[in-house]
Order: structure tokens, then C-alpha cells, then sequence
């Protein structure tokens, strides 16, 4: 025996082939760009903090005990830290560390820059004071107690990213072989990055104005997205995920869809926001939301409904409700009602009558949108109409953005005719006197599929003006007002005390989430 494996070294026996420990950076950047839209119980925490409280989204229990109550709960407060940080910063920060000096892998680190940048904003923009410059460095370094950076100083170090990773793109050098959004299209990753440094510029418009402008007119001068075609997205498959774990449909679509059949959808849209589609006659609106049966086909029963309501937005469930409670803006819209479908007549309970999410958006092989070319043409409008130095007009990027977040849901598998995009500009025209409360409220209706978005540029802007509710005020522990912050982590007091101590102290002495982060002023 001794003989026999004489001449075999050691570590090859005990090393498990099947657990590989050095992966190749451009597989990793594949699993960075399909794991944040992949797990269903991911986003229903975010269909809770911050959609509850974003109102466009309620009936879902939790969604209103939590978020429309406004009741701290500390697995909701601290999801996006345990996923973000152990997978997406630690993966991005292993790709860079491992690629950077690598003339040939230029590619797959700016790739990576700029991902790392898309999930470290939401990161700060959720808690505010990160860990960022020591961040996902425990493997290299063994510091597992990484210090909190300013939210200041963190937005400066994306910007100078995505500047240096715009620039860097090669289309000289190889590409990824396993890009899931632009299939390594370097010139569209150049645009991404453009794209999302206006989006970081854009953030900063009150505390920091004239670096704001100066950011976000460079951004624009170097290239933003001009297409639907640029939008940067990742396609999943026609598959249902189960609830939990990650799955290989798009699971925004998989929550919206519902984990139970018999129950369907168990979330509904809002008053609020089916009021402001409807008021313009927007063509989006049955794009949106729809009424359904619970049966195998979730037969489409909303024209059937609409005869007997007084509008859309009496169709639906009022901000921070619950799907049983009554309709107190719609009181003639609060009954059960018959419809006959194959020739029975069905007797539907209230919530049954109401708005969930269309059949459009609960497809599971649907898109999971980063960022969209639409997104970017509004932000661009806004800095025009703040009077910045952009190629274009507020009106004309306005107007580019309406079309583009129609021509959007074909992405979706609907098409919206232009004639009736030209029927809404002509109807809903572009008004320079409320340009940043028109924008901005066109943005809070793109997003409505990222509540993590929707909430941030919500504060950034402070459109549209929304109503916390506070409906039940012995519940709610939030000053009965819109939350500002998430909450670290408990575990992050015991392991990491210090450095958040001493992040706490810096953002006013207490770790609330009634606490603005630094570019949410006033």
C-alpha cells in the first residue's frame, strides 16, 4: 500500500474536486449579475420595507403590518445587508482583486467596478454609513471587522469607478464569455456605466448640488443608454421558484405571482397609484394590474368588474390597507360582486374584485431590470430642467423617456401602439414649471417593480408627494412618517461593535430608521 501511493501527493487526495476553491472571475461575475433577482423570499422582504411604505404595493399582511404600520422588524431591516454583502460585494471585490493587474481581463474588471458600484448604492442607500474600503477583504487580509465608511466619501469613490471603468472598456481585449446582461457587448457596458453615474450624480442634488451638476453633465457627455436595447437587464426562465432558495425565474415575478394557487397574487396595487395612470388615461394601466380568478388559468375577469365600479382606482385596495378593509375614497366600490364566466355566475368576495399584479409582470421568464434607457433619459430631463449644460432640452428627454418607459414593456411581451403614446404626451404634455414633480413622478411609476429605487429617488426628490397613513398608531414605531433609513444588523453590534458604534455616532447618535442618510436633506 505504501507503494502504491507513494508517489501521490497529498494534497491531490485530500482536495475535493467537486468544491473548487479558485473560480474563474468571468463565472463569478455571472453569478453577481443573476443572484439579486433570483430569490423569492428576497423580495418579499422588499415588497415589505420599503414597498410598504412607498405606496404602490399593499393588501399583503405583511406589507401592511410592517411597512404600512410601520412596525420595525430586524430579519426585514437587515435582508439586503445579509445578501449583498457576502455575495455581491464579496464576489465583486474577489473579481477585482484578481483581475486588476491583468491587461487581458480588463473587460471582466470594469464589469465588475460597475456591479460592485449598482449594489453598494443600494447598499448605503438602504443604511447609510458601510463598510466599503475594507469590505469583502476578510479572505485576503483576515479583517472581519471591516471599518464603516461615510456615505460621503463612498459616493465619491463611485463616481471615481465608474469614471475609470467607462474609460477602461476594450473591445480589443477578450470578453466575457458568460455575461448574462449584454452577453460581453463592452460598448453597451461603457453606456451602463455612464447611465448609472448619472443616477449616483443625481442623488446628490441637495447636499452637494454643484458636484451633482458637474457629475451628471459628464455622464450625460460621455454617453448614456439610447435604446430599449440597452437596457441592462437579466432574462430568467419560464420556471417557478419555490419559496425559498434561489430559482431560475425571475422571482419579482414569482412573489407577484403567489406561492399558494388557491390564493393567487397576495399583493394588490394601490389607489394611489392606479389613480395617477388612470387621471392620464395611461396606456400602462392594464399593463399594471389586472382582476383574476383563482383558478389554473387565472382567467382575466377585470373588464367584467370595471361595469360594475366607478373607475380603476375604485378597483383596487388604498395605500398601507389591507386586501379585506373597505375603500373609504371609493364607498360605492366596497361590495362583493357576481360575474358570470362559462356561463356560471360567481359570487367574489371584495378583495377579489380588486387589482393584483398583471399577467405581464408575473410571467416568470419576465425581465429583471438594473437600470433602463428610460430611467436615464428622465434623469437627464431633470438636469436639463435644472438648467445644466445637456445636449437636448428638458421637454425632449422628457418625451424620449415617456416613449421609452412605454416601448419598455415589450420587454414584457406587450406593445404599446404609438399611437396612443402620441395620444398621452399630447394629453399629458411637458410642463417646465413643475418639471421635477412631473419627472419624478414618472420615475415612482417606472419603478414600481423596485421598491428599493423607488424609495431612494422618493427622498431624493421628494415626488411625488406621498401620504403616510398611520392608520394604526398604537402599532406604529416610525413618528407616524415615512421611514428614512434601514436599521443594521443585531449581529453586526456584537461583531463588529465598534466600527459601528462609531457609525452610529457619526449619523446623529442613535440607530433608527426615522434617520436620514447624508444626501437626504430637507
Amino acid at each position: 500500500m505504501l507503494a502504491m501511493f507513494a508517489c501521490t501527493p497529498f494534497d491531490s487526495i485530500n482536495t475535493d474536486p467537486d468544491n473548487p476553491t479558485d473560480l474563474d472571475p468571468d463565472l463569478l461575475l455571472a453569478t453577481v449579475e443573476f443572484y439579486p433577482g433570483a430569490e423569492w423570499q428576497e423580495q418579499n422582504r422588499y415588497f415589505i420595507y420599503p414597498a410598504g411604505f412607498m405606496n404602490q404595493w399593499s393588501g399583503a399582511w405583511s406589507t401592511v403590518e410592517y411597512g404600512g404600520c410601520g412596525q420595525k422588524h430586524s430579519n426585514y431591516h437587515e435582508r439586503l445587508w445579509a445578501t449583498y454583502f457576502p455575495e455581491g460585494i464579496r464576489y465583486t471585490t474577489d473579481i477585482i482583486k484578481r483581475t486588476k493587474d491583468d491587461p487581458e481581463a480588463v473587460n471582466i474588471c470594469s464589469m465588475a467596478r460597475v456591479l460592485k458600484v449598482l449594489l453598494g448604492q443600494r447598499l448605503t442607500d438602504y443604511y447609510g454609513d458601510i463598510p466599503w474600503s475594507e469590505a469583502g477583504l476578510g479572505y485576503y487580509d483576515n479583517n472581519l471587522k471591516p471599518k464603516y465608511d461615510t456615505q460621503e466619501s463612498i459616493y465619491h469613490d463611485f463616481l471615481k469607478e465608474l469614471k475609470e471603468a467607462s474609460a477602461a472598456f476594450d473591445e480589443s481585449k477578450p470578453l466575457s464569455q458568460h455575461d448574462f446582461i449584454y452577453s460581453g457587448d463592452v460598448v453597451r457596458w461603457r453606456k451602463f456605466a455612464n447611465t448609472l453615474r448619472l443616477r449616483v450624480a443625481m442623488r446628490l442634488v441637495k447636499v452637494d448640488p454643484e458636484l451633482s451638476r458637474s457629475e451628471a453633465e459628464a455622464a450625460i457627455a460621455a454617453g448614456i443608454f439610447d435604446s430599449t436595447e440597452d437596457v441592462a437587464m437579466v432574462k430568467f426562465e419560464n420556471i417557478r421558484n419555490g419559496s425559498s432558495g434561489k430559482g431560475r425565474g425571475n422571482a419579482v415575478a414569482n412573489y407577484l405571482y403567489g406561492n399558494n394557487d388557491a390564493n393567487g397574487s397576495e399583493i394588490w396595487l394601490t389607489s394611489e397609484l392606479v389613480k395617477e395612470l388612470e387621471d392620464a388615461s395611461d396606456p400602462r394601466l392594464l399593463l399594471y394590474g389586472e382582476v383574476f380568478l383563482n383558478d389554473a388559468s387565472r382567467t382575466d375577469i377585470t373588464a367584467q368588474v370595471r361595469a360594475q365600479r366607478s373607475c380603476y382606482a375604485g378597483m383596487c385596495v388604498q395605500a398601507q390597507r389591507y386586501s379585506y378593509s373597505q375603500n373609504t375614497a371609493y364607498p360605492s366600490d366596497n361590495s362583493p360582486l357576481t360575474v358570470s364566466v362559462g356561463g356560471k355566475d360567481l359570487l367574489l368576495s371584495l378583495k377579489e374584485t380588486r387589482l393584483r399584479p398583471s399577467h405581464y409582470i408575473t410571467a416568470f421568464d419576465s425581465p429583471y431590470i438594473y437600470m433602463s434607457y428610460a430611467e436615464g433619459e428622465f434623469l437627464a430631463a431633470e438636469a436639463a430642467a435644472r438648467g445644466w449644460s445637456v445636449e437636448g432640452t428638458a421637454k425632449s428627454h422628457y418625451d424620449a423617456a415617456v416613449r421609452a418607459a412605454m416601448d419598455q414593456w415589450r420587454l414584457f411581451g406587450a406593445t404599446i401602439p404609438v399611437s396612443q403614446v402620441n395620444a398621452y404626451l399630447a394629453a399629458n404634455p411637458f410642463q417646465e414649471a413643475s418639471a421635477l414633480k412631473q419627472i419624478n413622478t414618472q420615475l415612482w411609476l417606472l419603478h414600481f417593480l423596485d421598491p428599493l429605487e423607488t424609495w431612494s429617488n422618493w427622498r431624493r426628490s421628494g415626488y411625488p408627494v406621498l401620504i403616510f397613513h398611520n392608520y394604526e398608531p398604537s402599532k406604529n414605531q416610525s413618528n407616524g412618517t415615512f421611514p428614512r433609513r434601514m436599521m443594521y444588523p443585531l449581529e453586526e453590534q456584537l461583531k463588529n461593535h465598534t466600527n459601528y458604534a462609531e457609525a452610529v455616532q457619526r449619523m446623529g447618535g442613535t440607530d433608527d430608521w426615522t434617520t436620514r442618510v447624508w444626501w437626504d436633506k430637507e
